[in-house]
């Protein structure tokens, strides 16, 4: 067990990253702060407009409401209220009519748990027959009770959203940035590294079998990425902050960015697996080196467009994809030279041309998804 040093250390630690720079280090606390902020509120104005007998919905209701985002807040307030609303008018309904009996209260609860199927109400469909319940034995049914408790919902959810929106929180657009710029320096590192490979020697399955298992952290960055995009198209939906920052947010070109990077390294993965069950085959030993020079020189450039896609999207603006552009014509042109060698002169093995036309396929494929990311030129 930690002492207290260990323990007084940790939290040292912990406070000094909330204070560099955002994270859950910061995000928790803050969280916090706000909901017992939003509680307190809650209850205090529950207690000085209602009845004792609803006072506990209010900051109860405003604690469901509270979440990590403004638009989450806003969506769980409104499937809340939705839930609360048909559990008050089912229990107000069969207690005015039926009255508190055994009976009645088996026919509620069978109708509450039968429209708990709603899908609209989403996580909060549990809410009706609890709600449903705690209104028909607490309350007797009585229309009076049920608004009184409607209205402590209406002030729990009130303060949980204007605490939301007044104590907004961050925009999160790094943490995509930082993401997005992982996976295109992963992307762009995997294809030369191929390319400085093949421009020296013929790899052997060891390094063909690394660019595989580098293939697949490409893939494990691409949902890291689209993960944090998708994290922060949500924290700025609806988020007063987006008026001050809203021209710096790239998140919508961040999904073309993603998209575009992770198809690279579904082609890159193809590469390295054509170059891995060639290692295995007899006519390997031929490989033509003129071809695979060439073709290092087209990956490298790949690699470079690769990196210039993501700086392109940073700067963001008319002029700044020139070496973008020009990476991509001098990749092209390569491709196109090597592809009239190999229909020219077949090569000089008979079994190489299967694999250089599937190698030419595949960066011809990268060369094109990089290029989908530029405006067309006049």
């Amino acid at each position: 067990m930690a002492g207290p040093a260990a323990l007084a250390e940790r939290a040292r630690r912990r406070l000094v990253r909330a204070v560099r720079g955002p994270g859950w280090q910061r995000v928790d606390p803050l969280l916090a702060a706000k909901t017992v902020l939003a509680a307190v509120v809650a209850w205090s104005l529950a207690s000085w407009l209602l009845t004792p007998g609803v006072t506990t919905f209010a900051p109860f209701t405003s604690l469901l409401s509270l979440q990590g985002t403004v638009y989450r807040s806003l969506w769980q307030s409104l499937r809340y209220m939705g839930a609360v609303a048909v559990g008050v008018m089912l229990a107000a309904g069969f207690g005015s009519t039926a009255g508190l009996h055994a009976w009645s209260l088996a026919i509620l609860m069978a109708a509450a748990l039968a429209t708990m199927r709603l899908r609209a109400l989403g996580a909060q469909r549990l809410q009706v027959p609890v709600t449903a319940l705690f209104a028909f034995s607490a309350g007797g049914g009585q229309l009076e009770y049920s608004f009184q408790l409607l209205a402590a919902v209406l002030i729990g959810v009130g303060c949980g959203l204007a605490t939301s929106v007044l104590w907004a929180p961050p925009l999160r657009h790094r943490g995509a940035d930082e993401a997005v710029s992982t996976l295109s320096r992963e992307v762009c590192g995997l294809l030369r590294g191929i390319a400085d490979a093949l421009r020296e020697t013929t790899p052997d399955a060891s390094q063909t079998r690394d660019w595989l298992d580098r293939t697949e952290k490409v893939g494990v960055l691409a949902q890291q990425a689209r993960a944090a995009v998708e994290n922060g198209e949500e924290a700025a939906r609806l988020n007063p902050r987006r008026l001050i920052a809203g021209e710096h947010l790239r998140l919508p070109v961040h999904h073309t960015a993603v998209n575009i990077l992770e198809r690279v390294g579904h082609q890159a993965q193809s590469i390295a697996r054509g170059l891995h069950y060639a290692v295995h085959s007899e006519h390997y030993t031929a490989l033509a080196r003129d071809f695979l020079t060439g073709y290092a020189e087209l990956l490298a450039d790949t690699a470079v467009a690769a990196r210039e896609l993501r700086v392109s999207e940073v700067r963001g603006g008319e002029g700044d994809d020139e070496e973008l552009h020009e990476h991509l014509a001098r990749g092209r042109q390569c491709h196109d030279r090597l592809a009239a060698r190999s229909r020219r002169e077949r090569l000089d093995a008979p079994g190489e041309w299967p694999l250089y036309g599937a190698l030419l396929t595949d960066a011809y494929r990268i060369l094109d998804d990089l290029g989908t990311s530029l405006p067309a030129r006049p």
